[in-house]
């Protein structure tokens, strides 16, 4: 089966874009070959370009506080009480957290060398930075691979928020099967709830991927092929799928 999540406001897509970020991190350090290097500084620079904001801090504190009340208010089941905990756990943790923002390397000469190479059109080019080379050649794989989870450590308050809250969420989605012939379908929104994101998940014998366009009353779905080498079209089959629509 193939998944696909589709944010419906952009709270959700910043959270979504930032999980993808540390995951894309953490999936590059995890492999146990050589990794490129290259690749984790200059996605470690997007973290901080984005996760260093003061003001997501605040808005998942926000969401956080916002989320336990709600809970609260609902029957004392074991998850529901193990829920709120980890909820208390996450802001105390985010509002302990001292995260500098912006690209602040602390005198880290090497890190700031790296990052004005990186915004060059050339990016990081280790011919042209004898630094590099000589790091790269005197670390081993593993020293490499600490180096980065060390890096990563500032920032793992607002990581495990917005994965537990993005976890939360996607516990929340009410689903529908669905199909359509035209390549092409509506599905009406309720209005009154707070429609956060839209997951399809499709047979993966479909070669078809979902688009989508929504606005407070409707999420529009069409169907499209795009065989490698020639331009996209409308599916012209049955479609099978399923819709689910997440609400915190």
């Amino acid at each position: 089966m193939n998944k696909y999540e589709f944010p419906l406001n952009e709270r959700i897509r910043k959270f979504l874009r930032i999980e993808e970020i540390f995951n894309k991190m953490e999936a590059q350090i995890s492999i146990k070959k050589e990794f490129s290097e290259f690749n984790c500084f200059n996605t470690f620079f997007n973290i901080m370009a984005t996760a260093s904001r003061a003001d997501l801090k605040v808005e998942l504190i926000q969401e956080i506080e916002k989320q336990r009340l709600k809970i609260k208010t609902k029957i004392k089941t074991k998850k529901n009480i193990q829920t709120i905990t980890d909820l208390n756990r996450l802001r105390v943790k985010l509002e302990k957290s001292k995260i500098i923002t912006g690209f602040n390397f602390g005198g880290d000469k090497f890190l700031h060398e790296l990052k004005t190479r990186s915004d060059s059109p050339y990016g990081i080019v280790s011919s042209d930075f004898p630094e590099f080379q000589f790091w790269l050649q005197r670390t081993t794989f593993n020293e490499r691979k600490i180096y980065f989870k060390n890096k990563l450590e500032s920032f793992g308050s607002i990581r495990n928020a917005i994965n537990y809250l993005m976890d939360l969420l996607r516990s929340h989605v009410e689903g529908s099967m669905m199909q359509t012939k035209t390549g092409a379908i509506q599905y009406k929104l309720n209005p009154l709830l707070r429609n956060d994101l839209v997951i399809i998940t499709l047979g993966s014998s479909y070669n078809y991927f979902p688009s989508i366009s929504a606005n407070k009353y409707a999420v529009n779905v069409h169907f499209s092929n795009n065989p490698s080498g020639t331009s996209t079209s409308t599916a012209t089959k049955l479609v099978k799928f399923k819709l689910g629509i997440a609400s915190f």
